[in-house]
């Protein structure tokens, strides 16, 4: 089994981890912009499997709840 095909079963086993693909449709931002975030240190907390990062869930509302305005 390649990779990608180990990636991609375990992303369908455990959909509670979001790609940056996934966190930037989320947010509507670019791909790129998410990775800019992870770098600087700045968004959810991630989880780095074989070079590829994934965003918990619960991370990423975490994050969202932080920063709402009233």
């Amino acid at each position: 089994m390649s990779n990608l095909q180990a990636q991609a079963t375990m992303e369908m086993q455990n959909p509670q981890m979001l790609s940056q693909q996934d966190l930037a449709k989320r947010w509507g931002q670019s791909v790129c912009a998410i990775g800019l975030y992870s770098a600087v240190g700045l968004g959810p907390k991630y989880v780095k499997l074989d070079g590829a990062l994934r965003y918990p869930v619960e991370e990423v509302q975490k994050y969202e709840r932080a920063r709402l305005m009233h």
